[in-house]
């Protein structure tokens, strides 16, 4: 079995729900073990991800076709990288309805890149109505995003994950205090976990807590992967028993 590379599209149709924040904890996770990431900031107007991290994220526009084919044609990179992408309230439709007409996930499946939605729910009717009819049409791996700080209440049976590989991720909610010394522009989790090593905070514990859920999230679509590829094996042919030497 070939061993694919992942590709985390973090998505919402609503605006102001922790994409960014999500997106920038799955670079700083992916970078804490030395691997090798790039990213894609979708809000050309607002590019906060991209000025988190300038060296490693892109910002690219897909409201015109020639800046649609840039984004697609990057994303079926061969090179091996685990890749992020923030994708914006304002071209979540867009973005999806190419997805799609281009049948990108085929494609990026056969060039062993698994595309995974990480979907943040909410309470809304309509995004749950719209995680419904993506997951349907798309084929992707969907993923299901529980942000406390977002929505306290909903109905999970609304967000059914992919398989159960795809359980929702949780994302505990921080103190107001420390969401605005984490939303300060020069903020940066490594930094501040190698320099609060030996004073552990309620970001420590925060971050570990949502670190430990990606670890799963990784583990459990590994064990997915190898199960599927079990199953799939055709049955072993039965051996015919020896026969014993004629004298």
């Amino acid at each position: 079995m070939a061993q694919q590379t992942p590709l985390y599209i973090v998505a919402s149709p609503q605006p102001r729900v922790g994409k960014t924040l999500l997106a920038r904890l799955l670079i700083e996770f992916f970078r804490s073990t030395e691997r090798p990431t790039v990213a894609y900031d979708l809000n050309p107007r607002d590019p906060a991800l991209a000025g988190r991290f300038p060296y490693l994220v892109t910002t690219v526009d897909i409201a015109d076709t020639r800046g649609q084919m840039v984004l697609f044609d990057r994303l079926l990179s061969s090179e091996p990288h685990t890749t992020v992408v923030d994708l914006g309230y304002s071209p979540f439709d867009q973005f999806f309805a190419v997805m799609a007409e281009i049948d990108f996930v085929r494609e990026a499946r056969r060039q062993a890149i698994e595309p995974i939605v990480l979907f943040v729910a909410d309470s809304a009717p309509t995004t749950a109505n719209t995680y419904l009819a993506l997951r349907q049409r798309l084929g992707a791996t969907f993923v299901p995003v529980h942000n406390e700080s977002v929505s306290v209440m909903f109905s999970k049976k609304e967000y059914p994950a992919t398989h159960a590989d795809c359980a929702m991720i949780r994302i505990p909610r921080l103190s107001p205090i420390v969401r605005g010394v984490i939303d300060r522009p020069s903020f940066t989790f490594a930094s501040y976990l190698h320099e609060q090593r030996e004073t552990p905070t309620e970001i420590h514990e925060w971050v570990g807590t949502v670190f430990a859920e990606f670890r799963e999230l990784e583990l459990r679509l590994l064990l997915g992967k190898l199960k599927s590829a079990l199953d799939s094996r055709p049955p072993a042919t039965a051996r015919e028993p020896r026969r014993a030497p004629q004298r």
